[in-house]
């Protein structure tokens, strides 16, 4: 797979066919237009491609409560196994945030990649303050730069799936919800680091994952982790801020059931399957440890009943 990120680095493009998209979270209709897409590029001798943004405009815009529900990373190993051959993943900056509608179409798409099919979903937007739309594809369209092919994205009870409104159930804890509609279930990851080991002294030793940026996401999670060659294995996770303690920065720290090794610089993945409850503030850390009691209780049942194997 060839993966650009800079646009000045084409040169000569081989003709392609192309979806556009941020790609964010791969569900149900990304699989959809990333199919179409392969599917015409083989039968018409066309480099199959993805056109993404890495940062995403959300993040250059600094959307509220926005986050990446996988990373670039993820994604582009994904786009390789659905045999995308190409990702052009675009910096969403300033300059790009003011190329015209017709601009991104005719000098982009046209010009520098030598677009021969383009698919994308019904409410595709486009170019400086999202002025461009499908119309003015199809206009070009009928004047023989490409072919076109717009996708209604799936709906689930009248809502559209979309990115944006998996991360809304993300946020509320809907994440057996999300996850269904996610082409891989939702996951942070990171190296386990050095905390204040306060986990221990409770009698439940936390490996602390250093994750990069902060999510709108809190409470006390029924988790699966990957540590590499070792798999099925279940624990509690929390994220948040510690309210019964600093009640300052967000953390996420995992419990891993039966298991008891040490993981310092290890990196693990920690894949979110049920939100069990809020975090709370304890008067003591005694009603804490009993909380936390119940909640290991309640996952081991959780295990049991729907996810051991």
């Amino acid at each position: 797979m060839i993966v650009i990120n800079n646009l000045d680095n084409i040169k000569n493009s081989y003709p392609c066919a192309i979806a556009i998209g941020n790609f964010d979270g791969m569900h149900d209709g990304h699989v959809k237009l990333i199919k179409n897409v392969v599917k015409y590029a083989k039968q018409n001798n066309l480099l199959p491609t993805i056109l993404t943004f890495d940062p995403m405009p959300q993040e250059f815009f600094k959307i509220n409560n926005f986050f990446k529900i996988m990373s670039s990373k993820e994604k582009i190993e994904i786009l390789k196994k659905f045999e995308i051959e190409q990702v052009i993943q675009l910096p969403f900056n300033e300059e790009f945030s003011r190329v015209s509608a017709k601009s991104f179409i005719e000098d982009i798409l046209v010009k520098k990649l030598n677009c021969q099919y383009i698919v994308v979903g019904t409410d595709f937007k486009y170019g400086n303050k999202r002025q461009g739309d499908i119309d003015l594809l199809q206009k070009y369209m009928d004047d023989g730069h490409f072919k076109l092919s717009k996708i209604d994205l799936l709906k689930s009870s009248k809502t559209k799936i979309s990115s944006s409104f998996i991360r809304n159930l993300l946020i509320k804890g809907d994440f057996e919800i999300a996850n269904s509609l996610l082409y891989k279930p939702f996951k942070l990851s990171g190296k386990v680091v050095h905390g204040e080991k306060l986990g221990r002294y409770l009698g439940y030793p936390t490996a602390n994952v250093e994750i990069c940026n902060s999510y709108p996401i809190n409470g006390i999670f029924l988790v699966e982790v990957n540590l590499g060659s070792q798999k099925n294995l279940y624990g509690l996770a929390s994220i948040g801020n510690k309210p019964t303690f600093s009640g300052k920065n967000d953390l996420l720290e995992v419990f891993i059931l039966n298991f008891n090794s040490n993981l310092y610089g290890q990196k693990i993945e920690v894949m979110f399957l049920e939100k069990i409850r809020n975090q709370i503030k304890f008067k003591n850390t005694q009603m804490l440890v009993e909380k936390m009691n119940e909640d290991t209780e309640y996952a081991v049942k959780l295990i049991k009943e729907k996810y051991e194997l």
